[in-house]
């Protein structure tokens, strides 16, 4: 009997083996197909900080001798509210920010279609309010936050302006402190959902279901009102995914409400900033990071 049983006991031990060879090889796929790490030489980056809901959150802060706190950036990614990761932050914009004295943080959120809108809003502002928490663990200035974003992340940014400091939005911790934003600049991100948006009927069914009304409260025209915070737009010309009618609503609504807002419209550049055609995007891309920090100076104090 105890010899029948060793062919068995072999058998259960090489099953074992293979399962955890089988784990640690997909963990290492999954390791490698996540995006890599930003580089910032200008500071300290504070990796993968939880703020809310399990998310995490990249703070990148210069290194500066003015001895004052640092007004702080919030940089939301892409991805139609289903895809993306903090890790898409272009170094470009980063880096610009970060030499021009503004500390950055780059956040990731609840993604569709596990998490149907608003999850996406809710986690922004959350993410405002963990920062301002902390502000003084990083020396952050809590009463200068910016935010900037592409595509869907441009969209939740102008959603973050334009409902408030404290909206239906703002739930979960730290709701002692406010998640309103100074100025934003948003990037090619839809602002009329019910309107030719970029959104498919697919992508649409992913971020909201079957509810209509959430569309509606996914499109930041829906919240234009007069002193709203100062929002820059930009667009490129020739992106075939979100129309560049989207911003150009957008635009027109905040002059209608008499609000402050600025429009750059981007010659040959796709979605993304992706280049159309055989000429380089006009302004380039480092012209359009300095436009964003320009727009954020004429915001912050001390700015020149």
């Amino acid at each position: 009997m105890r010899a029948s049983r060793v062919p068995a006991i072999v058998a259960i031990v090489a099953i074992l083996v293979i399962s955890l060879y089988s784990t640690d090889t997909i963990m290492g796929v999954v390791s490698s197909n996540s995006p890599p790490a930003v580089a910032f030489t200008l500071g300290t980056a504070y990796r993968d900080l939880t703020y809310c809901n399990s998310r995490t959150l990249d703070l990148y802060v210069p290194s500066v001798t003015s001895g004052h706190p640092l007004p702080l950036v919030v940089y939301v990614h892409g991805g139609g509210l289903t895809a993306g990761d903090k890790a898409d932050i272009n170094p470009i914009f980063l880096d610009s920010l970060a030499s021009a004295g503004y500390a950055v943080a780059s956040v990731d959120y609840r993604l569709a279609p596990q998490y149907k809108y608003p999850a996406q809003i809710e986690d922004v502002k959350c993410a405002v309010r963990y920062l301002r928490d902390h502000a003084e663990t990083y020396g952050i200035n809590s009463s200068e936050v910016f935010a900037f974003g592409t595509s869907s992340g441009g969209e939740l940014v102008a959603l973050a302006a334009l409902t408030g400091p404290h909206s239906p939005f703002d739930v979960g911790p730290y709701l002692n402190e406010s998640s309103g934003v100074t100025a934003v600049a948003d990037m090619f991100g839809p602002t009329n959902l019910t309107a030719n948006s970029g959104y498919s009927s697919s992508d649409l069914l992913r971020a909201f279901g079957d509810n209509l009304t959430s569309e509606v409260l996914a499109s930041p025209v829906h919240f234009v009102a007069q002193n709203a915070p100062p929002i820059l737009i930009i667009h490129g010309v020739n992106d075939s995914n979100v129309p560049e009618s989207q911003s150009i609503q957008l635009y027109d609504a905040l002059r209608g409400s008499s609000d402050q807002t600025q429009l750059i419209l981007v010659q040959n550049m796709g979605h993304m900033f992706v280049q159309a055609g055989p000429r380089p995007i006009d302004p380039s891309l480092t012209q359009i990071s300095q436009d964003m920090v320009t727009f954020f100076q004429l915001y912050t104090e001390g700015s020149d």
